[in-house]
């Protein structure tokens, strides 16, 4: 709906009203979020140094935990810089919303990735016999295969939410551009 308003207008007609920042709260929900997910990450990815795990199977993950604790960096600062705008354009409110929704389906994709390789090293482990699995029957590996999946399920719900906080964002400029159209 919000690309109607966008593409359907002429261009001018005076100035362009400013529109509040209708999910201030949900985008400071996704900073904490995008913080505790980067340090969960960050914690998971070290935690096999930290131990000393000699579990071999089960470092393909770290590079999920790599690559996610990255993503979660970088969408912690862009929605901090979204939480911190109070007004803007349709246009910049707009162009918000689509880019948070395209972050959205990296972070998906992303996600999707970490499930594949989580799946993957599991099946690994159980298709080995137990002489090749040294090291990956002790606590140190099973506590990380349960921090692996459970930085995998924060991602996924993060992502998801990030794509309902981008479509409540769309939905909120359309009611205020109708609200700011009638008082007109």
């Amino acid at each position: 709906m919000m690309f109607k308003y966008l593409w359907s207008k002429p261009a001018g007609g005076g100035p362009a009203p400013l529109i509040s920042n209708p999910v201030k709260h949900w985008m400071v929900t996704l900073v904490a979020l995008h913080l505790f997910l980067f340090a969960a990450s960050c914690f998971t990815l070290a935690f096999p140094s930290i131990t000393d795990m000699s579990c071999q199977m089960l470092m393909v993950n770290s590079a999920y935990c790599a690559a996610c604790g990255g993503v979660a960096f970088i969408m912690l600062f862009y929605f901090s810089v979204l939480s911190c705008q109070t007004w803007g354009t349709e246009q910049y409110w707009t162009i918000a919303a689509v880019v948070t929704l395209s972050m959205a389906f990296v972070d998906i994709v992303a996600a999707g990735w970490g499930i594949y390789v989580f799946i993957e090293a599991t099946t690994n482990l159980h298709e080995v016999d137990q002489e090749t699995q040294v090291g990956c029957q002790n606590w140190k590996a099973v506590s990380f295969y349960y921090c692996t999946a459970c930085v995998i399920i924060l991602h996924v719900i993060i992502a998801l939410l990030c794509g309902a906080v981008s479509f409540r964002l769309a939905g909120r400029i359309s009611s205020q551009l109708d609200e700011i159209r009638r008082l007109v």
